[in-house]
């Protein structure tokens, strides 16, 4: 097949946990990588990472990464602007597709316009959406939910990473269900896998006697970092063998870029953590690359996932794969991967006392560590991307299908 993937929000090979760059870029790289892998030719039209760079980028010989500048610095603005450079592209070019696959919001409204102008099936995986950052986080963002429930009425099929998700579309959008398939994102054994405690830390220059708690994502309100940090203090402050003797490594974003520094959510936590006199504890360390992401699941003792809100909860996924213990908050996908006393440990999201006592169980328990991880990296096992890309080819194969008879 040939498909014609947009994600326009951030380019899949940004920099993880910079600015817009997140669980969704792994996710559309690894899907095409495998389904380039098992054949299939696919394109994925992305806006550049500088102004006038057109560049385009194999992941392998039959996956394409092209760049296209954007326009305005408004997004919404620039949606029909930034399609009509793709149909350009298309046009001068002389390329043929059989589906287009938009990621996020945005890319879903571009597809409309690819849709119109090629006569193809769309399909959309939203990723997050505005209807669960209002009702979970607080985070109103009206335009944006005007523009999803534009788009549920004209797209061929929604694509969900959970049975939740499935609801919340439901629930906030009034999509039919049989407009909605669940496929759940997969994650890459070959890269995440355990690696001895120990080694990891000691090549990550990381102390050998310190307990690690490890976060890893976008700095967003929506991970609700600083409910963590509430949590840490409350043990430094109970329990005088935990104080000084913790490490909590803040994995995402650009901490060498001044905007980072300034925006409001890093401020926020920066604050905090100044506040609860934690500086020497709570660290910062910025993004880091994706291959050296399993030698840091490695060293944590713990992984902790504090969103108030996760459409599926890739870095969870990734963790379990390193057979992490895992503290997630009962919030969206994370309950859908994280069976509590089994594969992980799951607290009330918002509730810092359940989340201290858990923290402190687990942390004094490594039997009960190992025995999570374990169990973790074997429900991990069936979210391989050789198996998910499988069940997407066929919805893709099914949608074409039916679109040509539709034609007829």
């Amino acid at each position: 097949m040939k498909i014609a993937m947009i994600s326009y929000w951030s380019c899949p090979l940004t920099r993880l946990g910079v600015l817009r760059s997140g669980g969704m870029n792994v996710y559309v790289l690894n899907l095409a990588d495998q389904l380039g892998r098992m054949g299939h030719q696919v394109d994925i039209f992305t806006s550049s990472h500088k102004e006038n760079d057109d560049r385009v980028i194999s992941v392998n010989p039959k996956v394409k990464i092209i760049h296209l500048p954007r326009v305005k610095k408004d997004l919404y603005k620039d949606v029909s602007l930034f399609a009509q450079k793709v149909i350009d592209y298309i046009n001068d070019k002389h390329l043929a597709y059989d589906i287009l696959h938009g990621h996020y919001f945005y890319s879903g409204l571009i597809g409309k316009y690819l849709k119109n102008e090629f006569n193809l099936p769309l399909v959309v995986s939203f990723h997050s959406l505005g209807y669960t950052k209002d009702k979970f986080g607080g985070i109103k963002d009206r335009r944006r939910i005007r523009a999803e429930k534009d788009l549920i009425g004209t797209v061929d099929l929604v694509i969900a990473s959970t049975e939740i998700e499935k609801q919340d579309l439901i629930d906030g959008y009034a999509l039919p269900k049989e407009k909605i398939t669940i496929v759940s994102p997969g994650v890459n054994h070959y890269i995440f896998r355990k690696h001895r405690q120990s080694n990891s830390r000691e090549k990550l220059h990381l102390p050998q006697t310190k307990k690690i708690i490890l976060f890893v994502g976008r700095i967003d309100p929506i991970k609700d970092i600083s409910f963590l940090i509430e949590a840490v203090d409350l043990l430094a402050n109970q329990y005088r063998s935990f104080k000084n003797n913790f490490r909590v490594l803040l994995i995402g974003g650009d901490i060498n870029s001044r905007q980072f520094w300034q925006t409001n959510e890093v401020k926020k936590i920066k604050k905090l953590i100044e506040d609860k006199k934690l500086c020497c504890c709570v660290k910062f360390i910025g993004s880091r690359p994706h291959n050296l992401l399993p030698y840091y699941y490695s060293s944590s003792d713990v992984v902790v996932m504090p969103s108030k809100y996760e459409s599926f909860g890739l870095v969870v996924l990734e963790a379990m794969a390193c057979e992490g213990a895992i503290i997630a908050s009962r919030a969206g996908g994370l309950q859908y991967l994280v069976k509590d006393k089994i594969n992980g440990r799951l607290f009330d999201s918002g509730n810092v006392e359940q989340l201290k006592n858990v923290l402190w169980e687990l942390l004094n328990d490594p039997k009960q560590r190992k025995a999570l991880g374990q169990s973790a990296l074997k429900y991990s096992q069936s979210f391989c991307w050789d198996k998910q890309a499988k069940k997407i080819i066929k919805i893709y194969r099914d949608i074409v299908q039916f679109s040509q008879k539709d034609k007829k």
